[in-house]
């Protein structure tokens, strides 16, 4: 019997500490399903992504960042031709740096999105009120739009309009037909 009395001593003290504390006085049934402080969405606090804005995260006026190599490495094209030597020189096609296969998100660096969307065809950089401005623009590659940053972080997407792909032009020669007969039937 003396367990028997342990065990019921213990589930007691146990489902004291399981009930709600009701010598705040609110008597408020719903303060029972608020969400607790330490779980509610807190903004102001720097996350692991949202680290400091360093200058390698920014885009220059020419579109690259400063970690991106000058020279871009050979690659053979389809008509057997070398791809361009220099960043500069690869800035009339896709870019010099090879974009990344993953998603955009807002609060981004600008290197990031970059990064994501291959070289840009326009960048805009400007300052309000102390902060930098900046848009950039890109209309090719699988995430075209343009790109508002404020401090360095993405805040703005915009869908742009990008021209159609050329259409093969049709050949001119006339198509054979064939008058084959078809299987099965007698001629």
């Amino acid at each position: 019997m003396p367990r028997a009395a342990v065990l019921s001593a213990v589930l007691a003290l146990l489902a004291n500490c399981a009930a709600p504390d009701t010598t705040q006085g609110t008597g408020k049934l719903s303060d029972l399903f608020a969400t607790p402080e330490w779980a509610k969405f807190n903004n102001s606090k720097p996350t692991a992504q949202q680290r400091a804005i360093t200058p390698d995260d920014l885009v220059s006026a020419d579109g690259r960042c400063a970690g991106t190599p000058d020279v871009v490495t050979a690659q053979a094209t389809p008509e057997g031709a070398n791809a361009p030597e220099t960043a500069s020189d690869a800035q009339s096609g896709q870019g010099a740096i090879p974009p990344v296969l993953s998603g955009i998100a807002l609060a981004m660096t600008e290197c990031q999105v970059v990064q994501r969307t291959g070289f840009p065809d326009r960048v805009d950089i400007g300052a309000e009120g102390g902060t930098r401005v900046t848009t950039v623009t890109v209309t090719h590659g699988t995430s075209p739009g343009l790109y508002r940053f404020r401090g360095g972080r993405l805040v703005s997407i915009e869908r742009v309009d990008v021209p159609a792909p050329a259409r093969p032009a049709k050949s001119t020669k006339a198509k054979k037909s064939s008058q084959a007969p078809i299987r099965g039937t007698q001629q």
